[in-house]
């Protein structure tokens, strides 16, 4: 990640959180009892207001709990590509992201954060979950006085009031729902002074039962490798013949 969108995402991270989630699956047919957040597959388009700064994000949850994220970040004059695979809640793994550094930890904090988010405005827009979105419906969402908090379990982080969501859903296909919102919040900058900021958050979710991406006997030979729950302030490459299976049963132990 580069300096300046590093900086970027820790000013984020002041404001919202992050909270990685349980996963469950549902069958072609969205289900009654749903939740957002329970997609299997979600691609997820984010841009920053007229920063030049933009990002795009293929995620797919195992029912283990892992998480892969192909990562596309984009800011004037530099992209930032790849993948992540977060294993156990305890590991990091890249591949063929350059320029990182020897911490990787890093990478993971935007991807997750913004699914979050994500997650959050998609219940206050519509509560009663995806199973209800079938034609498209048109969202309208303000709030004057109660800020939007989120919490990761590690850090926690409010959008002041008033904040607004603006935006619709709708039925893509068997098991798909896309999205389109636009999030206006406050900004508290020194000296109290309030000034207003966007984000657009586009995409889709696919909440049909399917397997991992990658199986249980891949060789993680190529990918790097952090142990953030250990205290790991660098990544390394993988030892020699290191499956994913294997460091799963790690992080168990």
């Amino acid at each position: 990640m580069t300096r300046r969108f590093t900086s970027l995402f820790i000013y984020l991270i002041t404001v919202p959180g992050l909270l990685i989630t349980g996963l469950q699956t549902a069958s072609a047919q969205v289900e009654t009892g749903t939740y957002w957040r329970d997609a299997v597959i979600t691609e997820l388009d984010v841009g920053f207001g007229d920063t030049g700064f933009h990002a795009r994000w293929r995620y797919h949850r195992c029912l283990c709990g892992d998480v892969w994220v192909k990562v596309e970040e984009v800011e004037p004059g530099s992209v930032l590509s790849g993948e992540l695979m977060l294993v156990g809640g305890k590991v990091l793994l890249s591949r063929a992201i350059q320029d990182h550094g020897e911490g990787i930890e890093p990478l993971i904090q935007a991807p997750t954060l913004m699914l979050q988010l994500a997650h959050v405005l998609l219940n206050r827009s519509q509560p009663k979950g995806p199973h209800v979105v079938l034609e498209k419906q048109n969202w309208d969402v303000t709030e004057k006085t109660r800020d939007l908090k989120v919490n990761t379990g590690m850090t926690t982080g409010t959008f002041t009031a008033p904040w607004t969501i603006t935006g619709s859903g709708w039925e893509s296909g068997p098991g798909l729902r896309r999205f389109e919102l636009l999030f206006q919040f406050t900004v508290l900058l020194p000296g109290e002074k309030e000034v207003r900021d966007s984000m657009t958050l586009t995409g889709e979710l696919d909440f049909r039962k399917q397997e991992f991406l990658y199986p249980e006997s891949t060789n993680l030979e190529g990918w790097r490798i952090q142990w953030f729950s250990r205290g790991e302030a660098e990544s390394k490459p993988a030892a020699k013949g290191l499956t994913l299976k294997e460091l799963r049963k790690q992080t168990k132990s």
